[in-house]
Order: C-alpha cells, then sequence, then structure tokens
C-alpha cells in the first residue's frame, strides 16, 4: 500500500509519472486512489491523461500452452532447457541459425524478436530475452531454474498456434463450423491450394469448393485469407491483436513502410487490384510490393501472410506486455462465435444441454463471462441452460459500431438465432441490467421474464460508497470524462498479482466472499475471467460506465413480460425500489450475503433463484 502521503496527492502523483509508471501510480494503490478521488481529482484526471499518452505496455495476455516452445540457451552454446513442442519444431536450438541469431541480439539488447524456419521451412514468430526481459513471460518451474542456473543464459521461446491442429479444429468449433467445414478450413492454413486442401481431408475438389463457400456465408467474408484471419485470431488466444499490422509488419518481417501498407491491405482481405484503387498507384506497383513482402515473410500468398503476421503481432504483444499467463483448459461450456448483420463478431459461451429451457445470464462490469461449474451444474439439475453472451466490446464480442444499447440487444437477439431459440429468460447482474431492459424493449417478444440481481440505477446513486469500487463510481459521476482514461488505464494494469490484490481488498467488505476468494483455485478463476474479459478491448465498460453516468433512462415500453429486482443486503442502493418500480409485473426481494461473487458463494441458492 502507498504509505507516504506527507506530500499533496498531486506532487506524489505526478511525481511518480516522472518514473515512467503512470498506471502503476494510480491503481496500485487504492488508498491513494480513494483519496485522490475525494481531493484532488483534477491531478488524478492529469495522471490519467498522462499515463494514457506514454502508451504504456502493462496489459496481461492469456495464451494457449500448445502455441508455445520454449529453450534455454547459454553462451557457451549449450541447451539447458528444451521442451518436448521446440524440440519437435526446430531440433537443437544451439544450432538453429536463426535462433542464434536472436540470441547474440538479446544478448546485446535485452530483448529480440523475428521470425526463424521451423524444421518443414514455415516461418515462425520469436523471441529471445535474458532473465530479467522475460519476467513476464508464462515459463514453468524447470525453465525458471535453468535460466537461474548460470550467468548469460537466455530463453527462447517461439509462438506457432497455426501448427497445433487441435487449436485450428476449436476455433472452427467456435465459429460454428460443421465437422466438414472445421476440417476443410484447418487444412487451409498452410495447404498452398483448396485443391491440395481437399486432398487432405479426403473429399473432392467440388465438394472442397462448396464447403469453402459455405463457410465464407457463415463467417461474412469473401476471400480465404478472411478465413484464417477468423482462425487465428481465435487460435492466438485472449490476447491483444494490435489494429494496425504496419509496425509488426516492419519490426517482425523487415518490410519497409510502402511495403508494409500494402501488406496490411492485404491482411483485411482485398485484392492487389482493389489496394492499387485504394492507394492510387498502379497494379503492378502493388504486386511488386507484395512479392518482395511474401519473400521477407517465407510466404507464398495472401493467407499465409496473414498467418504469419498474426502470430507476429500477437507474440509481440506478449512479450512486451507485463504478463502472459496461460489460458484456463478446465472451462465447462462451449464457447461459440456468431456474426451480426453489421458484420461485427458476438461472442457467448453455451453451458447447455440443448433441448433445457435457456436463460441468458448477463455478465457483471468486469466479471462473469464465463460461469462457475457449481452454478452451471445446479441450474442443470433444475432443468435449466445457461448462455452468457458477452456485450459489444467486452471478451471476443466486437465493438459497437453505432449505439452501444441496440448493438446489446441485436446481438443477444443474433445468439438467440444462432441456437435456433425463440424465447428466453434474462437474468442480469450489475451493469447488464440497461442491455437487458434494452432487450426487452425491442424485442419484446422474446422474452418470457426478466430478473435483475443487485443493478445498477439511473441518476447518480452510488453503491457500496465506502468501499474502493465506490470511490471509483464517485469519481465516474463527479468526473464522467474520466471513464475511458480509467478504463484504458485498468486494460494496461490486469496482471495478476495486482487483480488478486484488489479482488482480495473488494471482498474483504462481505464474509462470503472473503471466504471464497481465500480458495486460491477460486481466486485464480475470477483474475483470468476479468483478464479474458478486458484482454483485447476495455471499449465495453468504457462505453457502459459513460452510458449509466451520464444519463440513462429506462425505456418506456418493455412489454408485458414480468420482472424481478433482487436487492443484496449488504450493498443496498438508496432509490433502487423507486428507480425500477415501472417495470411490468415487477418483484421486489432481497439476497442476504450475496456479495460480489454470488455464483461462486451461493451456488445453489442463486440457482434456485434465477430458476424459481
Amino acid at each position: 500500500m502507498f504509505d507516504g502521503l506527507e506530500a499533496s496527492p498531486s506532487e506524489t502523483l505526478l511525481g511518480r509519472l516522472a518514473d515512467g509508471h503512470a498506471s502503476r501510480a494510480v491503481l496500485d494503490h487504492w488508498r491513494f486512489l480513494e483519496t485522490t478521488c475525494e481531493r484532488e481529482p483534477e491531478a488524478l484526471a492529469e495522471a490519467l491523461r498522462m499515463g494514457v499518452e506514454a502508451k504504456v505496455d502493462d496489459f496481461v495476455s492469456l495464451v494457449p500452452a500448445s502455441a508455445l516452445g520454449i529453450a534455454v540457451v547459454g553462451l557457451d552454446r549449450r541447451r539447458h532447457y528444451c521442451d518436448a513442442r521446440f524440440e519437435d519444431w526446430f531440433g537443437d536450438p544451439t544450432g538453429h541459425p536463426g535462433f542464434r541469431r536472436l540470441t547474440q541480439l538479446a544478448v546485446r539488447q535485452g530483448q529480440a524478436s523475428g521470425l526463424v524456419d521451423a524444421n518443414d521451412g514455415a516461418a515462425v514468430a520469436a523471441c529471445a530475452a535474458g532473465a530479467q526481459a522475460a519476467a513476464g513471460w508464462p515459463l514453468p518451474g524447470p525453465v525458471l531454474e535453468a535460466l537461474a542456473g548460470g550467468s548469460g543464459r537466455t530463453v527462447l521461446i517461439a509462438f506457432a498456434p497455426s501448427r497445433d491442429p487441435s487449436l485450428a479444429l476449436r476455433a472452427a468449433q467456435i465459429l460454428g463450423l460443421t465437422p466438414l467445414e472445421a476440417r476443410l478450413a484447418e487444412a487451409l492454413l498452410d495447404a498452398p491450394t483448396v485443391q491440395l486442401a481437399a486432398e487432405r481431408i479426403g473429399v473432392g475438389y467440388e465438394t472442397a469448393r462448396e464447403a469453402l463457400g459455405k463457410i465464407q456465408k457463415r463467417l461474412g467474408v469473401r476471400r480465404t485469407s478472411d478465413v484464417v484471419r477468423k482462425l487465428m485470431t481465435l487460435m492466438c488466444g485472449d490476447i491483444f491483436l494490435e489494429p494496425d499490422l504496419k509496425p509488426v509488419m516492419v519490426r517482425a518481417l523487415g518490410a519497409t513502410p510502402a511495403e508494409a501498407r500494402v501488406g496490411a491491405l492485404v491482411a483485411e482481405g482485398l485484392s492487389a487490384g482493389e489496394i492499387a484503387n485504394r492507394l492510387g498507384v498502379k497494379e503492378a506497383t502493388v504486386r511488386g510490393q507484395l512479392k518482395a513482402l511474401y519473400a521477407k515473410a517465407g510466404v507464398g500468398r495472401g493467407r499465409d501472410l496473414v498467418r504469419i503476421v498474426t502470430e507476429a503481432g500477437a507474440m509481440a504483444s506478449m512479450t512486451r506486455g507485463a504478463e502472459t499467463a496461460l489460458q484456463p483448459d478446465s472451462l465447462t461450456g462451449m464457447l461459440r462465435v456468431a456474426q451480426a448483420p453489421d458484420s461485427r463478431q458476438v461472442a457467448y459461451w453455451d453451458y447447455g444441454p440443448r433441448g433445457s429451457r435457456p436463460i441468458l445470464v448477463m455478465h457483471g462490469a468486469i466479471t462473469g463471462r464465463t460461469l462457475p461449474p457449481a452454478f452451471v451444474s445446479a441450474m442443470h439439475a433444475r432443468g435449466w441452460r445457461p448462455i452468457v453472451p458477452q456485450r459489444p466490446g467486452f471478451g471476443l464480442t466486437d465493438p459497437a459500431k453505432g449505439d452501444y444499447l441496440e448493438a446489446c440487444a441485436n446481438d443477444m437477439a443474433v445468439v438467440l438465432d444462432a441456437l435456433r431459440l425463440d424465447k428466453v429468460r434474462i437474468v442480469a447482474r450489475d451493469a447488464g441490467a440497461a442491455a437487458a431492459l434494452e432487450f426487452a424493449a425491442r424485442f419484446a417478444g422474446r422474452l418470457t421474464d426478466g430478473l435483475l440481481l443487485r443493478p445498477h440505477a439511473p441518476g447518480s446513486r452510488v453503491r457500496a460508497a465506502g468501499t474502493v469500487t465506490g470511490a471509483v463510481k464517485r469519481l465516474f459521476v463527479s468526473q464522467p470524462d474520466l471513464v475511458g482514461l480509467i478504463a484504458e488505464t485498468m486494460r494496461r494494469q490486469n496482471h495478476t498479482d495486482l487483480l488478486k490484490e484488489v479482488t482480495l481488498r473488494a471482498a474483504a467488505n462481505v464474509a462470503a466472499d472473503a471466504a471464497i476468494v481465500a480458495e486460491p483455485m477460486v481466486l485464480t478463476s475470477i483474475v483470468r475471467d476479468i483478464q479474458a474479459i478486458s484482454a483485447r478491448s476495455i471499449r465495453g465498460f468504457a462505453q457502459e460506465q459513460s452510458l449509466y453516468v451520464k444519463g440513462w433512462t429506462i425505456p418506456a415500453d418493455l412489454g408485458t413480460a414480468p420482472w424481478r429486482v433482487v436487492e443484496f443486503t449488504e450493498m443496498p442502493l438508496e432509490g433502487l425500489e423507486e428507480a425500477y418500480a415501472g417495470l411490468p409485473g415487477v418483484r421486489f426481494s432481497a439476497f442476504a450475503e450475496g456479495g460480489l461473487y454470488p455464483f461462486y458463494s451461493h451456488p445453489e441458492e442463486l440457482a434456485a433463484l434465477v430458476a424459481g
């Protein structure tokens, strides 16, 4: 905790800015944040602005373990560690020219990245670093021991999700492809032509062409490279993917700015002719630049370029952030992705089983992307099928292109259409209330009934005003223009140790919360949930919080489906019944000791309430 408050908050905060730790100065020390919120909001605002402008890379990535190959080598060119994947992909790291080059650069620079050739000739994104530079990488115990075993040792890490067929098939499953379509999509990652992809999976060319057309229609794309891009963004994990690929091509491929500009447009799915029209140059010029770029990347087609640049961009994010963690592999349910009419991606978790009564469970402001197994089992036992849609700008769902609440409602309808469901019950917690009510207003005929758990409310009301989260909410209300700045700062400060500290502190106000987060597995699950929901974008959080503090009102026409509003007695919100008194058939009730994590702490009781 921050103990030195002898200086004024503004002097202390801005003094720490000089050290380049603006985000950490604001969010690491919660007592300081609470004090600054009340005493000097202008100083906090200035610190946040400076922190965001400084572009401090302090975010966390979650990646699949099977996408990584790791080795440790010494200056004496001895191998001190090498996992099976690395050896399978590259052989002995001490004799590999690409890794020898990266190792030499890392010794001089601390860290170096680039493309290296695998045993089969394919280019793979790789990085080399000393122990200090690799402190945030997902290194298992034996790797850390090897690094600590002597001076001058370097860890080598290769990131190649495209080399794991299971990741491609899982991504295809998430996209809702049929088994045949999934096999074809996986083959297209590295097959030179559709003909060879068809031969690889044992089907005829015409069958493959027909399947490819269905894939493109389902995903709302035009070209094979677009299909590859959709697959690769899912295969890379919950990781911040740079929207601008040009710097990635310059750094990883050695591309010129002109080549990188053309390559970025290829990654968007444009043909050489379309790129020429876009840039106002001759098509022959574009083709020449593409030929040079393909040579530098060691590829021969646009979709291969998309694959390697996506992996290189993901590698750049994970090796320069504060921390990279491995994705949990024990999650229940099935992650799915549907395509909205506006070409946006809409993600959701479906916990099944088919045939049970469907219920949409809306996540909170920063948690609830997934549901704990105990709650899911309790819902299954009562005959319900939980489905958790990720709202626009949360998790893997693309940000809204226009009105946020309209996108929320439309996305929920997209999920129902994808699952071929007509009507549904909705349970929304906290900040999810506005989205649930917008769905009721726009799709009244598709709602059977709704339940709001400890909902936010219109106006300047602040729940749990005496807590850390209450202090931040007060700041939002008093300084609404800071919402976006705080959201971006939060995205950069989601490393594990800090989130564990924040979670433990937030849980201390309610006995049930404190008891549940004292269990290490639960605490880690909550932390990973927060990291995954904000890894790619924080726009959803920012838009939603701005919505509440800038004058959200409950829709006037909500149809006839009845609602129930449940208040949590240990953190009440003044005026809640008055705010929601106009809901159709509304009933109010209380839930004791629900806290912040009721799906974990009270799975049976909450399931009984939600299913009742």
